[in-house]
């Protein structure tokens, strides 16, 4: 018998393990962000975040409801001056670093026959940017990007898409987001949810549901 199928054997047993990215899968850093915009504007990089954060301008984008142009103009209006769009999201874009032990986690869940699914609020730079420096986006048989559903998180349309795609029902999936407030609504939909802090907690608390892929 395949993993898979001893995992579809087990009555509400997961089947389904579903990945936040930022702050789980690869670390980031909006300060970053901010400072290197700020750098290229002559700006104060409390001046970008007003601009790109506090004002929703970067969710916006996130959730796929502007382009990259109108993005750029925006900026360029908020700060009052002229920037160089390219370089404008080479310095949005270089603000991970990677997370080898959730790598290695996710690795080993996935070769225990679970299924996987990345349930990220992500523009398309920066999941460009990941695909291109990291492996662990090819370990997952579905993508929920917020700018390709048209949904951030905690919107239930990009819950709804992830049970979809899950190819299981809602309570034999687990999710594993560092932000309890995306936690709460996979909760309201039927989703078991983990909140991310460490990875020594998170693999104590798979292992308690039965994913004990990360504990062997």
């Amino acid at each position: 018998m395949s993993p898979q199928s001893k995992l579809e054997s087990k009555s509400g047993a997961i089947r389904t393990v579903i990945f936040d990215m930022g702050n789980v899968l690869i670390n980031f850093s909006h300060e970053k962000a901010c400072r290197q915009i700020a750098a290229l504007a002559g700006r104060s990089a409390d001046d970008v975040f007003k601009v790109l954060f506090a004002s929703g301008l970067e969710m916006q984008y996130e959730a796929g409801q502007i382009s990259r142009t109108t993005l750029l103009q925006k900026i360029e209006a908020g700060l009052d001056c002229k920037l160089d769009g390219t370089k404008v999201i080479d310095a949005a874009c270089d603000i991970f670093w990677a997370k080898p032990d959730m790598e290695s986690l996710a690795a080993s869940i996935k070769k225990s026959g679970y299924r996987m699914v990345l349930l990220s609020n992500v523009n398309e730079d920066h999941f460009d940017y990941i695909k291109a420096r990291y492996e662990f986006p090819k370990l997952f048989d579905e993508l929920v990007l917020s700018y390709k559903v048209g949904a951030c998180k905690p919107d239930e349309k990009i819950y709804h898409h992830a049970i979809s795609v899950s190819r299981c029902a809602a309570q034999e999936c687990v999710f594993i987001d560092d932000v309890q407030e995306n936690i709460d609504a996979a909760h309201r939909h039927g989703i078991r949810g983990i909140t991310y802090k460490t990875t020594p907690e998170l693999i104590k608390a798979l292992d308690s549901m039965g994913v004990t892929a990360a504990s062997r």
